[in-house]
């Protein structure tokens, strides 16, 4: 299936000054902000109140090449409209990046999608090379035909709707691969502090084991075969319940630092990954993620930072607050990276599945505060 993106919900963005849009070079000034880079190759599917005329949601879903079938996209494009008929009152403008012969029958199967569902499309429209087609989407027509064979050309940063996100803190990065570097694992000098930072974490988590193991061994009510290697049941002692607390006041002054703008040193970032190994202390953070831009720097920072055996954790922790944030797209790459690190991370493969479907901001806040 190809990749969809669902950036739902603009209240997360009731803080910041609203940004006006008088025109289409308006609102295509606006979509990179929405993703949080410039899309190529891809099909925008906004959703606009018909109400405030605010947008309610954004959805990006990769083009096909010109051989593949629109089989898959078909079915990406149902779970948007099922997404779209949930909202109510709404009407779609599609824009689709790319040349002709790739844009146009997305923008067919989209239009008929729509229709079939009783969703008005405001506007379509090919974008590419700086200039942008209207096409005749109002009905679905097997091919549908450009008002102007020449295109309208815009130049984005001139827009005031650009002036207007870049005020409000949005941020639009080049391509998504610029997006992918922000992840990107850190090198040099940066690496190799985290490198001995993690090896004195793991010694003093391995020492917190051994003794939980050790008082484990020495009462009479569990029996160390029982306990595995599972951290967790290893530290379910009178011993073992210091640190699991101990972890939890780690985490939450780390969280302070970085609320404060503060990004934490080596040791005390390793130790966080490596203490997040408890699964406790990963549900304990699970549950405190939110959509707040803080958080997201946060498991952001970790992620470069971590040692590849601990970067599942926070990448998965990371995908979590991109969700409810509402940015799709980083949460896709915090769970590939969750699963190039560790193939096998059941959470990450949850995840990955839960994308795919497009599951909604809203929907991962409720699951986590269940």
């Amino acid at each position: 299936m190809p990749h969809l993106y669902l950036k739902g919900n603009p209240m997360s963005f009731t803080d910041r000054p609203a940004v006006h849009v008088r025109g289409t070079e308006d609102l295509l000034a606006l979509i990179p902000f929405l993703l949080g880079f410039h899309p190529d190759t891809s099909m925008v599917l906004l959703a606009v109140d018909n109400g405030s005329g605010g947008i309610a949601m954004a959805a990006r879903l990769d083009l096909p090449t010109a051989e593949q079938p629109l089989g898959p996209v078909r079915a990406a494009l149902d779970l948007v409209v099922a997404k779209l008929t949930a909202l109510g009152g709404v009407s779609v403008v599609l824009a689709g990046y790319g040349p002709a012969d790739r844009v146009e029958p997305m923008v067919t199967a989209a239009a008929e999608a729509l229709h079939a569902s009783g969703i008005p499309i405001r506007e379509a429209v090919r974008v590419a090379g700086g200039r942008f087609w209207r096409l005749r989407a109002t009905d679905p027509t097997p091919d549908p035909a450009p008002y102007s064979p020449d295109g309208v050309a815009f130049e984005p940063a001139t827009s005031p709707a650009t002036a207007a996100a870049v005020y409000a803190g949005l941020v639009a990065l080049p391509d998504r691969e610029a997006l992918a570097a922000t992840l990107a694992p850190a090198t040099g000098a940066a690496r190799d502090g985290m490198v001995t930072a993690t090896v004195a974490a793991c010694a003093l988590l391995t020492e917190l084991l051994d003794a939980a193991r050790t008082d484990t061994t020495d009462t009479d009510t569990a029996d160390p075969a029982d306990v595995g290697d599972q951290p967790d049941a290893v530290l379910d002692t009178p011993i073992g319940h210091a640190p699991q607390a101990a972890a939890r006041t780690y985490l939450t002054q780390i969280q302070d630092s970085y609320r404060a703008g503060q990004p934490v040193d080596d040791a005390h970032a390793a130790t966080l990954t490596v203490l997040l190994e408890l699964p406790s202390l990963w549900e304990f953070a699970a549950r405190r993620t939110n959509a707040e831009a803080w958080q997201t720097a946060m498991w952001s920072d970790l992620v470069r930072r971590a040692e590849p055996p601990f970067t599942a954790a926070a990448a998965t922790l990371l995908a979590l607050c991109a969700l409810q944030a509402g940015h799709g797209a980083l949460a896709s790459m915090a769970v590939d990276r969750a699963l190039g690190a560790d193939p096998q991370d059941r959470f990450a493969q949850l995840l990955d599945r839960a994308i795919a479907a497009g599951i909604d901001p809203d929907t991962v806040t409720a699951l986590l505060t269940d």
